[in-house]
């Protein structure tokens, strides 16, 4: 007789359980990039990367918007991320987009303690612009 309410009550708990971790992934994914260097640490100012703490290599030349990352990549932002404007858009190959993609991950690598997250938005990014239509043939 009391196994039954056992069960109900642990079955209970883990559907709880689980509807609270659904819930916190999908906010934590929906928290831009600027909210997640505040909370650790990181003050962004004049549209760079400057870190309040001293040993976080989490300093970019390419990163010179503040906001986030929109949901999906799009080519508009990984010309920002790379720094390609102007001319360089013109000249497009892919010898400039290796470059550009590995003075990037140079800076902000995770084994150099640069952010994984933003390691991956780099090369998405690279993915990106290698299958755009502004590549010069």
């Amino acid at each position: 007789m009391v196994l039954p309410i056992i069960v109900g009550i642990g079955i209970t708990v883990l559907a709880v359980t689980v509807k609270s971790a659904i819930v916190a992934t999908t906010k934590l994914r929906r928290i831009p990039l600027a909210t997640i260097a505040e909370l650790n640490g990181i003050t962004l100012g004049t549209g760079r990367f400057s870190s309040s703490i001293t040993h976080n290599p989490l300093r970019s030349q390419f990163l010179k918007y503040p906001g986030g990352f929109g949901e999906k990549m799009t080519e508009r932002e990984a010309l920002e991320l790379f720094n390609i404007s102007g001319d360089d858009i013109m000249n497009l190959n892919r010898d400039l987009l290796r470059k550009r993609h590995r003075q990037c991950m140079m800076k902000n690598h995770p084994d150099r303690g640069g952010s994984p997250y933003l390691a991956m938005k780099i090369n998405e990014a690279k993915d990106v612009l290698d299958k755009s239509y502004m590549f010069k043939k």
